[in-house]
């Protein structure tokens, strides 16, 4: 047996562990299941996810927790803005998360401002944003921050093609070989917990960062709460709502991961602890839209 062999043998077996671990858990608010990660080694994982993110997290300057006694039980942008909200996406074998939550924050916020300007492009962030690091990882501060300077264009000019893990030159032209145009961020903020229920109802998704740790990956459905494995990183995603299950209080959120992982690509975190600092670094930005 070699040790490749091993190696996998081991990785199924951890992977095993901790959805009978989690699943045989009588306190458990989530369920977990075996899934396209299983395969896959801690290392492998690991490069999935931001050490950028990591890094700020770990300062936790935000980590208390105030909430909005005003806000509702529960909201659905989804239900809100039906035809703003772009679908779930996968940035597969890419650090890329901070791009893909970025854009399709802009992107919705656009829409709900009805000012739709179509799916903007992780690519271009991944490829032209000098400030972050491609497939290595971003920083949702300097993200926004050439948002907002530079701008990002649509899906359509420059698709995805980082999933294999590669990054290509910044083009000088969209696909098609027309002019590149890129719209922008006017504003760009910092949210304090107290803000996120207000301003979501407002203006639409926001970018929220949030540690990963190895039972994250087997999510299948319900409210996860962080139970055993290693931390693997940083990640960024998108949130649409909130609400309470089975009587305990939730961020909805859509990851990027396909439409085949969790609650068809979306999922559900503790809410009002700031489980995995899912409340320390929470970012959203104000479309610049032509007069």
């Amino acid at each position: 047996m070699n040790i490749l062999t091993v190696l996998l043998i081991s990785s199924l077996l951890a992977k095993k562990h901790i959805v009978e671990y989690v699943n045989n858990n009588p306190l458990s608010t989530w369920t977990a299941e075996e899934n396209k990660f299983s395969m896959l080694s801690t290392q492998q994982l690991r490069s999935m996810f931001n050490q950028e993110i990591v890094k700020d997290l770990k300062k936790d300057l935000h980590s208390h927790v105030e909430e909005d006694p005003n806000s509702p039980e529960s909201f659905d942008a989804r239900e809100e803005w039906p035809n703003a909200i772009h679908p779930i996406r996968d940035q597969k074998k890419c650090g890329s998360c901070w791009a893909f939550a970025g854009t399709e924050v802009l992107s919705d916020r656009f829409a709900v401002m009805d000012h739709p300007v179509g799916v903007l492009s992780p690519q271009d962030l991944v490829s032209c944003d000098m400030l972050d690091h491609g497939c290595n990882g971003g920083s949702p501060l300097l993200e926004w921050t050439w948002m907002a300077l530079r701008g990002v264009t649509t899906d359509e000019c420059i698709p995805y093609v980082s999933g294999n893990g590669t990054v290509p030159r910044c083009p000088r032209k969209c696909s098609d070989g027309s002019v590149i145009v890129r719209h922008k961020a006017k504003t760009f903020s910092f949210l304090p917990s107290l803000f996120i229920q207000s301003d979501l109802m407002r203006h639409g998704p926001q970018e929220f960062c949030f540690m990963v740790y190895e039972d994250f990956m087997s999510y299948k459905k319900g409210v996860y709460q962080h139970q055993t494995g290693e931390l693997l990183g940083g990640h960024a995603v998108k949130s649409v709502g909130w609400g309470v299950e089975g009587g305990v209080k939730y961020w909805l959120l859509a990851n990027s991961w396909g439409s085949d992982w969790g609650e068809k690509g979306f999922f559900k975190i503790l809410r009002g602890k700031n489980e995995c600092s899912i409340e320390s670094m929470v970012y959203a930005g104000v479309p610049k839209v032509d007069e």
